[in-house]
């Protein structure tokens, strides 16, 4: 399976990127996958199944299966992206997986599927523009972003920057993304641990002081749960 990315830009800032992924063999068989969460909700077409809804993942999924030969493709939205655009809460495609047509009913899915592959692909990016265009990225699509740069180590300092009662936090973070706060700045710190491990000379210790770990069995525990490996494992495979 070969799996490439491209920027897209053309969404004003709701998506973080354009992915495909197509087959190198026409043999038919299954894979599994490991699923990193992220936060963030796709829009996901399996061409040849013709499906295409959201779908995210709350969790990391370490035994996503793939049947092959299959052609898909889609974006990732940024995470608060889908309750922005749609005014549907996160949970309803978080751990699940929601038809277009629930969400934009003049979606034409019969004729999407009728296209050929290539025309299909440019049919899918012309409509997303059309759910994106004339909206800004409110202050929740914006967050992440703003978390990564500065993560709070605690729940309760994340709730006091943003100005809100715990209660409040757990239920807007639920509303926006799906998740709880605290599996969110898991994820922040998570992804910021990667930029750094996956450097040429990354060290464990570098995590520490940038990620907002108490100590390293936290850090190694935590990093663990989300990709199923220890750091250590993942600085090996890189500088192998």
């Amino acid at each position: 399976m070969r799996y490439t990315e491209e920027s897209a830009d053309e969404y004003g800032g709701f998506v973080i990127c354009y992915w495909e992924m197509q087959p190198l063999t026409k043999t038919k068989l299954s894979v599994s996958n490991i699923i990193a969460t992220d936060a963030c909700i796709d829009l996901v077409a399996s061409f040849d199944e013709k499906s295409i809804g959201f779908a995210g993942m709350s969790r990391t999924v370490f035994d996503f299966e793939l049947e092959l030969p299959s052609r898909s493709f889609g974006v990732r939205m940024m995470p608060g992206a889908f309750h922005q655009l749609t005014g549907l809460p996160a949970t309803a495609a978080m751990d699940n997986f929601l038809p277009i047509e629930t969400v934009f009913t003049d979606f034409d899915s019969g004729y999407f599927f009728s296209l050929p592959f290539a025309q299909a692909k440019a049919y899918f990016r012309k409509a997303l523009i059309s759910c994106t265009k004339g909206n800004t990225p409110d202050q929740f699509t914006l967050l992440f972003h703003q978390l990564s740069e500065k993560t709070p180590v605690t729940v309760a300092e994340l709730c006091k920057e943003l100005h809100l009662s715990p209660r409040q936090c757990q239920r807007l973070f639920k509303l926006h993304y799906g998740i709880t706060p605290k599996m969110a700045l898991s994820i922040v710190r998570f992804h910021k641990c990667m930029e750094i491990l996956t450097s040429p000379k990354a060290k464990p210790s570098d995590i520490l002081n940038v990620a907002g770990y108490y100590d390293q069995p936290h850090f190694i525990r935590d990093f663990k749960s989300n990709i199923g490996i220890t750091p250590l494992e993942l600085i090996r495979t890189y500088q192998s």
